[in-house]
C-alpha cells in the first residue's frame, strides 16, 4: 500500500477505535505507557546501533542520557501522578445557582499526530507520545527521514509492541510530511525548525487542527560580570558539547562583559586542554553532524567569519574532519550581527561570543530578538536572577545551568512566539493533550433558571 494511503487507513482505524472507547480507563492508559517503557528497556542495543549509524559517531551514554532515559523518566512521572490528574475538579458556584454544582474534566482529544525531529529521533518521537497516550489519545508518529536507521527501528518496535489503532509509525519524506500535516487530527505536534513549523501550522489551519510547535531559536547565555568563573564556564560547555550542540535547548551564543572576553576564552582553553589533551575530533565522545549538508552549513559559518576578519578560536587548535562529519568546538569572537552564525540558529559546535557593556544592554539585546526556547544566566546574584527570569522573554530559563529546565519530567517544556507554542511534559503537558471540559449540573432551586425563563421581567434599577 502506498505510504499516504497507509497513513489514511491507520488514521481511520484509530478514529474508529477512539469512537469505540472515547474515554480509556486509568488502567488502560497506564498499560499503554508502561509498554513504551518496556519497549525501550528491551531494545536499547538496537536503538543505540541505529542512532550511531545515523550520526556517524555518537557515544553510547548519549543514547541513554538524551534519548531513552527521558522517555522512561516521563513514563515514571505519569505513572506516579496520572490517577490524581484524572480526578474531576469541583468548582464552587455562586449562591444564585442554588444547589447546582460544576466540575472540570480532562478528557482525550482523540487521534494525535506527532512529527518528530532527527536530533532526538527516539526521545521526541516518544516523550510527546507518552503525554498523548496518558491523556487517553491514540498516536501516529512521523519520524524524520534524516535519521533513517533510527526511524526504521522505531517503526519496527512500535509495530511489534503496539496495536496500530493505539500507536503507529508512518515513514516518508517531504511528500508524506505534507500529507501528514494536512490530516484532520484532533491535535498535531511538530518539533523542528521555525521555517517548517510555519508550513505545518498553515496546513493544520485548513482543518482548524490545534497545533503544538516545539521549535528552537538563538538561545542566549548571559554571563554576568560575577559569572565569568571557571566553574560556570565549564558547566556551560558540559551542556553545549552534548550531541555537538544539535539540541534545541542548547545555548546558541554567549554574552560576556566586553572586558572579560579574553578571560572567558582562556577558561575555555584551560578546560579543553585538561579534558581533551589529545583533542575531541576522532575521540569517542565526539558526536557527528547528522549529514553532509549540515556539516557544510556549519563549515560555511566559520569560513564566512574568517573571511570577514573575525577572530575564530578552535578549542584544542583542531581541524574539522569531513569523513567523520566532526567539527571541533569553535568560538567566533565578537562577530558582527550580519554574519550567518549570528542571524541563523547554529545547531552545531560553533559558538559566538558577543561582548556587552552593561547587563541592561545585554537584556535589551536578547528581548529585541525573537523569543528563544531557552535563555540562560550565569550569576550568583540572586536579585539579577530574579530579574532575568521575569524580564527575559523565553520559553524556559536556566540559572547557572544551561539546558536542564528542558529535561525534567515534572517541568513543562515549550516556547512561545518564534520558539513555538503549546507544551509537553509535566502536568501542563497532560493538559495540553487533553480537552478541559466544563460540566454544569443544574439544580431546580437555581435562581438563574428562574431569571432567564420567559416572559422576561423588567430589570430593577
Amino acid at each position: 500500500m502506498p505510504t499516504i494511503d497507509r497513513l489514511t487507513a491507520i488514521f481511520e482505524a484509530q478514529r474508529q477505535a477512539v469512537s469505540a472507547d472515547p474515554l480509556p480507563s486509568l488502567e488502560t492508559r497506564l498499560e499503554r505507557i508502561r509498554t513504551v517503557r518496556q519497549m525501550l528497556a528491551d531494545n536499547e542495543d538496537r536503538i543505540r546501533v541505529a542512532m550511531q549509524h545515523d550520526f556517524g559517531s555518537l557515544h553510547s551514554s548519549m543514547v541513554v542520557m538524551l534519548d531513552t532515559f527521558p522517555v522512561i523518566d516521563r513514563v515514571n512521572h505519569f505513572e506516579a501522578n496520572l490517577a490524581t490528574w484524572l480526578q474531576p475538579k469541583e468548582v464552587p458556584l455562586g449562591d444564585e445557582h442554588g444547589s447546582s454544582t460544576a466540575e472540570v474534566l480532562r478528557v482525550p482529544k482523540g487521534v494525535n499526530g506527532n512529527i518528530a525531529p532527527w536530533n532526538f529521533p527516539i526521545e521526541s518521537a516518544l516523550v510527546m507520545s507518552v503525554d498523548m497516550l496518558a491523556a487517553g489519545n491514540t498516536v501516529i508518529i512521523k519520524p524524520s527521514e534524516l535519521a533513517p536507521a533510527t526511524s526504521q527501528v522505531l517503526d519496527d518496535l512500535v509495530t511489534e509492541y503496539f496495536d496500530p489503532t493505539v500507536m503507529s509509525v508512518v515513514q516518508g519524506g517531504v511528500e508524506v510530511a505534507e500529507a501528514f500535516a494536512e490530516m484532520p487530527w484532533d491535535h498535531l505536534t511538530y518539533t523542528g525548525s521555525g521555517r517548517v513549523g510555519r508550513l505545518v501550522a498553515q496546513a493544520a489551519a485548513k482543518n482548524l487542527v490545534p497545533v503544538t510547535l516545539e521549535l528552537g531559536g538563538k538561545n542566549p547565555a548571559l554571563f554576568a560580570p560575577d559569572g565569568v568563573v571557571a566553574e560556570l564556564v565549564e558547566r556551560f560547555f558540559a551542556f553545549r558539547l552534548l550531541k555537538s550542540g544539535q539540541i534545541c535547548t542548547s545555548p546558541d551564543y554567549v554574552l560576556v562583559p566586553r572586558d572579560q572576553i579574553e578571560a572567558w576564552v582562556q577558561m575555555a582553553r584551560d578546560m579543553w586542554e585538561r579534558i581533551y589533551p589529545e583533542g575531541l575530533v576522532g575521540h569517542p565522545d565526539a558526536t557527528g553532524i547528522i549529514n553532509a549538508q549540515h556539516y557544510q552549513r556549519l563549515i560555511g559559518y566559520v569560513d564566512e567569519a574568517r573571511d570577514r576578519g573575525v577572530t575564530v578560536v578552535s578549542l584544542g587548535d583542531e581541524h574539522p574532519d569531513e569523513s567523520l562529519r566532526q567539527i571541533p568546538v569553535t568560538l567566533v569572537i565578537d562577530p558582527p550581527d550580519d554574519l550567518a552564525c549570528m542571524s541563523e540558529e547554529v545547531f552545531g559546535p560553533i559558538i559566538c561570543v558577543v561582548g556587552y557593556d552593561s547587563v541592561d544592554e545585554a537584556i535589551t539585546r536578547i528581548n529585541q530578538g525573537p523569543s528563544p526556547l531557552g535563555a540562560y544566566l550565569a550569576s550568583r546574584d540572586r536579585a539579577l536572577a530574579d530579574r532575568f527570569k521575569v524580564e527575559v522573554r523565553s520559553g524556559g530559563t536556566g540559572i547557572n545551568t544551561f539546558g536542564l529546565q528542558g529535561g525534567n519530567a515534572a517541568l513543562p517544556f515549550g516556547g512561545f512566539g518564534a520558539s513555538g507554542h503549546g507544551c509537553h511534559s509535566g502536568f501542563e503537558g497532560f493538559c495540553n493533550y487533553s480537552h478541559t471540559k466544563s460540566v454544569f449540573h443544574g439544580a431546580d432551586d437555581s435562581f438563574v433558571h428562574q431569571v432567564i425563563m420567559p416572559p422576561y421581567q423588567p430589570a430593577e434599577g
